[in-house]
């Protein structure tokens, strides 16, 4: 008897050191919530879905209680090694027609028609050009602080997004693609 729970405490012993070092190849303490592979870095999480599809994600908090959070910014790689996407979602207060503005300290960006909803009456919205998404993931990798101000029917409204942890969140998701694709 005692041999076999010698044999089954080395068994879990050593899958359970497998499950850590897999856990931590990119860099980071994980979890895993709602079937993705999460981890912070400050105020940013990054996610990998099973199917390839990894994020980094600023969230803003409501404090009204109504939605799980105001705005989000999301910065996403649908696939290893693919073009990253940027996003922004609001949830309170809803935006309406009227012009966007996304900016960083030393680049304002008024993406115009290139800030696009990704469906009719959405209020998640995309930037469509490839060569402007290029520029506001390299910005958001340098910045400390980013602002979305887009109009409501409440009025102007203004997004503050601290980018605390950014650059690293979009580390280890290019690192986790790479690790998913090799």
């Amino acid at each position: 008897m005692s041999r076999l729970r010698v044999a089954i405490a080395t068994t879990v012993f050593l899958l359970s050191a497998g499950a850590v070092q897999a856990a931590d190849r990119c860099g980071a303490q994980t979890h895993m919530r709602f079937g993705e592979t999460r981890a912070y870095f400050g105020d940013t999480l990054a996610a990998c879905r099973p199917d390839g599809y990894c994020s980094a994600v600023v969230a803003l908090p409501d404090p009204s209680g109504q939605a799980v959070y105001r705005q989000q910014l999301r910065v996403a790689r649908p696939s290893p090694g693919a073009d990253h996407l940027v996003e922004l979602v609001a949830a309170n207060p809803m935006p309406v027609a009227g012009p966007m503005r996304f900016t960083t300290p030393g680049q304002t960006v008024d993406p115009g028609p290139w800030l696009v909803p990704t469906s009719p009456g959405a209020n998640e919205f995309r930037v469509s050009d490839p060569i402007l998404t290029r520029s506001l993931v390299s910005g958001l990798r340098r910045q400390r602080i980013a602002r979305w101000t887009y109009p409501s029917d409440d009025g102007p409204v203004e997004a503050y997004f601290s980018l605390r942890g950014m650059t690293a969140a979009l580390n280890w998701i290019d690192c986790r693609g790479a690790a998913a694709s090799g």
